[in-house]
């Protein structure tokens, strides 16, 4: 990995909390904004954290403003991409480079409210691993709500997941869940879907997702094409079965044909019987064929789940270890007890 702009980066203290802000051309207004309300929530707890921004390709105002808030910011780390690698693969880059025991991921857009940081974080001291927000109500433009809408509804009818309606990616991990995600090693990643695929004690807090007051969304309608294809193609194998259910009706409808047309073909003129038993007949083969591409699909879908190579079983516990086995143990208790005390601090305000 090749980083840029602030290269004196120690990734090897752990702190408690991690908070990973995706980039993209998105208004410095809004980066001080969001790193202001970011110091307001944390820091008055004592808890220690990092904010890791992660410029996914940005044009200058943008970089310029990343790089000075880095270099004025002890508790900053900054992550330039080559080029722009798309939302999803520079929240992978963030999660990669955390080292707190609880990891949130956050938008730069300010639409996401950053003061529901403290609920997730009592909901992760109740014993859950992933806290994520589902959107309640939004303030988008009309079409942009009507498409999310349906696209959440048709991915949950096709896939094989079970993913939160109207969720984004504003959402809290606990660590093992950041490294249990770390080992699916596929290159086009849909996070949404992934992460409920590991599993996991998983819950959501609804919100009113506000409207964005500075600056322009940068999420094109391109882009949300192209996610909406790659979660559907990462959680649903349905397409490649729907080949042969395609095929299987062509076929019964083409015998049903031809059974008429040889049924009733005393009641037919010679010429119209003979085009009509072509045609049953081309629509009988043409059904085999499709049904067979469906078979060939269906092995087809096999193969994926092999070649994304995601593990076959994620061990979220395990009790009855050795001491030395589960050495990992104490700083986690070391990390929750900090938490406790930011939580105990913010009812105290």
């Amino acid at each position: 990995m090749v980083l840029a702009g602030n290269t004196n980066i120690d990734r090897t203290q752990a702190v408690d909390v991690s908070v990973i802000v995706a980039v993209y051309n998105e208004d410095p207004r809004n980066l001080v904004a969001l790193l202001d309300r970011l110091e307001s929530v944390i820091a008055p707890s004592g808890s220690t954290y990092e904010v890791l921004f992660v410029n996914d390709g940005s044009r200058p105002p943008t970089s310029n403003a990343l790089r000075q808030i880095a270099a004025e910011h002890d508790h900053v780390k900054l992550f330039e991409l080559s080029r722009n690698f798309g939302q999803q693969a520079a929240i992978t880059c963030g999660l990669d480079n955390s080292s707190g025991q609880v990891v949130v991921n956050i938008d730069s857009d300010l639409q996401d409210p950053p003061e529901l940081i403290l609920d997730m974080i009592k909901k992760w001291k109740e014993g859950y691993d992933v806290v994520y927000a589902q959107r309640s109500t939004r303030r988008d433009r009309w079409a942009k709500r009507f498409t999310a809408y349906w696209f959440y509804r048709l991915l949950g009818a096709l896939s094989t997941v079970e993913i939160p309606w109207d969720t984004g990616d504003f959402r809290l991990m606990d660590r093992k869940v950041v490294n249990a995600l770390q080992q699916l090693p596929e290159k086009t990643r849909f996070l949404r879907g992934m992460i409920p695929w590991l599993g996991f004690k998983q819950c959501g807090i609804a919100i009113d997702r506000g409207a964005r007051e500075v600056g322009e969304s940068t999420y094109t309608l391109r882009k949300l094409i192209t996610l909406a294809l790659d979660g559907l193609l990462a959680l649903s194998i349905a397409p490649l079965y729907f080949i042969s259910v395609v095929g299987g009706v062509l076929l019964a409808l083409s015998l049903l044909a031809l059974v008429l047309v040889v049924g009733l073909g005393a009641y037919l003129s010679e010429a119209l019987r003979g085009q009509l038993f072509i045609v049953s007949c081309l629509g009988v083969f043409s059904g085999i064929q499709v049904f067979c591409t469906g078979v060939v699909a269906a092995y087809l879908a096999k193969v994926l789940d092999e070649t994304r190579a995601r593990p076959t079983y994620i061990v979220a516990n395990a009790f009855g270890l050795a001491q030395s086995e589960r050495a990992d143990s104490k700083p986690q208790a070391a990390v929750k007890s900090s938490l406790a005390q930011f939580a105990e601090s913010e009812r105290n305000l």
